[in-house]
């Protein structure tokens, strides 16, 4: 596995941490981040760093000082050799011992009763899932179909740490949609919440009618991928003590009527905040 290295200017290592493989790290100057840099020029939430098939990323968060390479700013980085670098505010950072990515295996394809609109690695999907307990920290499910069918599947993110999304076989949750890259966006927890954040997607991070970087994860965000919109909803919403005995979960989501957050958003397409997004360089 390799090491994350992270060095002052003057090529002083300052820290240098072991990296396993499906994890997520947020850098940042927030005392909660899994590698705090106490620096002005560092943003709360500046990044993430997370793999895909043996090859690390690192995704900016929307930060004041962004990140910048060799070919200058950038707001998505690829560390594809150990000579591979990025700075971040007042450190630099790189990987060594990263060795090559992993070969794509075939992907397995799914046995389920009905075609979904989009695939889930078998760990998210949840048919019946059981009301989040209050005890059990950071639930999120997340309510999901796109326009060529009205079929609804619900995605369980209880027990894991982050979801890959995108149109490649080999993502977490695969979108067959042209609009869809094949590493679009990541869903991560962000101290005691979930965000979303663009993973170097062509199109860009959509949310409510609006371009992202990183977007907090609340009930009702329309997170928009080509066709399909994800939804995050309220265990407790789904799953109401009263309707226990109920026949299904798309029974219940029809008694929620919540049919209107799947339908396009009304809200004109503008950058966040008012800004123009940073031109994002095509990846290698």
């Amino acid at each position: 596995m390799p090491d994350l290295l992270v060095s002052n200017p003057d090529g002083d290592l300052l820290l240098s941490q072991s990296l396993q493989s499906r994890t997520l790290l947020t850098l940042g100057r927030s005392d909660r981040s899994t590698i705090v840099i106490p620096d002005d020029r560092t943003s709360r939430h500046h990044a993430v760093l997370f793999d895909h098939l043996g090859v690390w990323y690192l995704a900016d968060l929307g930060s004041k000082a962004g990140l910048e390479t060799e070919a200058g700013k950038t707001t998505f980085h690829r560390f594809d050799s150990d000579e591979a670098w990025v700075r971040m505010g007042p450190v630099i950072l790189w990987l060594s011992n990263s060795g090559p990515s992993e070969p794509e295996p075939t992907p397995s394809p799914m046995k389920l009763p009905s075609e979904p609109p989009f695939r889930i690695a078998a760990e998210f999907l949840r048919e019946n899932t059981p009301p989040a307990s209050p005890t059990e920290p950071l639930p999120l499910l997340l309510a999901g179909r796109s326009d060529r069918t009205k079929s609804v599947r619900i995605l369980d993110f209880s027990h894991v740490s982050r979801a890959l999304i995108g149109s490649s076989g080999h993502a977490d949750i695969c979108i067959d949609d042209p609009a869809v890259s094949p590493l679009h966006a990541v869903i991560y927890r962000e101290e005691d919440r979930w965000a979303i954040a663009d993973a170097g997607s062509e199109q860009g991070l959509r949310a409510n009618g609006k371009r992202w970087l990183r977007k907090l994860l609340e009930p009702g965000t329309l997170l928009e991928f080509g066709d399909t919109t994800l939804v995050p909803v309220l265990p407790e919403a789904l799953f109401p003590e009263e309707n226990e005995d109920s026949a299904g979960v798309e029974d219940i989501f029809d008694q929620l009527d919540l049919g209107s957050a799947f339908t396009d958003s009304e809200t004109e397409s503008r950058p966040n905040d008012g800004e123009s997004l940073p031109s994002r360089p095509r990846k290698p």
